[in-house]
């Protein structure tokens, strides 16, 4: 997957013990995350200097631009911030310039950590928000963990190896999730593009679009009058409750319709369709 090794920061295993076992406990302050809707967000970097939150304050509709990039000596990552809100910066945080307090540069150090574990959580909060990421760094270990919240909200997840993790929440939503990116759109008709290889997309509650890309990709409509198409590589399907159109597009797909009066299209390749309870429609190549 990568050309050349990664290079981490070397822990010793008392100190890795403690940031992968009790860390994640650790209360968060951040400053400015409270209070009515003209409050600042807040980004802060943890208190064992691995992971960096970023939260909206309540009712602000936010437009955010986060991008990371590794540090010259290959040991961190550092996330710069840029929205249309004012946001406080916390621990190892800065603003690039004291007249922009809409922008904030954070960083974090590398943990040496065979296990996945978000380098960065970006909440948005409620609101009818927009958020773009993109991962510059080539990293496999660390992901972005992405909770857009309540309300209408777009996020586009971009990078050369990405596995974030996107949660629309309750709104109608829409989504694009990078190579090995996950999503769940939560309740609302949400569209939910996979845009990248091995990504595992579920709807949630709603009558909800999702369509597929490259690599082998688990699209899972859950209940709700869903439409799902698959991409160009094997990929399983899933309609689940209510009446769905399912659609395998090229390759060596698995179909499955589950309840409802469901519509499943094979298209191209050896596919294995499925309809389960109810009145459907089979249609094979």
């Amino acid at each position: 997957m990568l050309s050349r090794p990664v290079r981490r920061v070397t822990r010793t295993a008392s100190a890795a013990a403690l940031v992968l076992g009790t860390a994640l406990t650790v209360p968060l302050a951040l400053p400015g995350t409270a209070g009515a809707a003209t409050a600042s967000a807040g980004a802060s970097v943890n208190q064992y200097d691995w992971q960096l939150t970023y939260r909206a304050a309540a009712g602000q509709a936010n437009q955010a631009a986060v991008t990371a990039s590794l540090t010259a000596d290959r040991t961190g990552i550092t996330y710069l911030i840029d929205d249309v809100v004012p946001i406080a910066a916390g621990h190892d945080c800065v603003h690039p310039a004291a007249s922009d307090l809409t922008k904030v540069s954070c960083t974090v150090t590398l943990v040496d950590s065979q296990d996945p574990y978000p380098g960065v959580i970006v909440d948005l909060g409620d609101g009818n928000d927009t958020l773009r990421y993109a991962n510059g760094t080539d990293q496999i270990y660390t992901y972005a963990e992405i909770t857009l919240g309540a309300g209408n909200d777009r996020a586009t997840d971009s990078g050369r190896l990405d596995g974030a993790y996107v949660s629309g929440g309750a709104g109608n939503d829409t989504i694009t999730v990078g190579a090995e990116g996950l999503a769940w759109g939560g309740d609302g008709n949400d569209t939910i593009t996979a845009s990248g290889g091995d990504n595992i997309v579920q709807g949630g509650r709603g009558n909800d679009v999702l369509h597929g890309g490259n690599g082998a990709q688990y699209l899972s409509g859950d209940d709700g009058n869903d439409t799902v198409t698959g991409g160009t590589d094997a990929d399983s399907l899933y309609g689940g409750k209510g009446d769905d159109a399912l659609y395998g597009n090229s390759g060596n797909d698995k179909l499955y319709g589950n309840s409802g009066n469901d519509r499943l299209y094979g298209g191209p390749g050896n596919d294995t369709l499925s309809g389960g309870p109810g009145r459907d429609v089979i249609r094979q190549g």
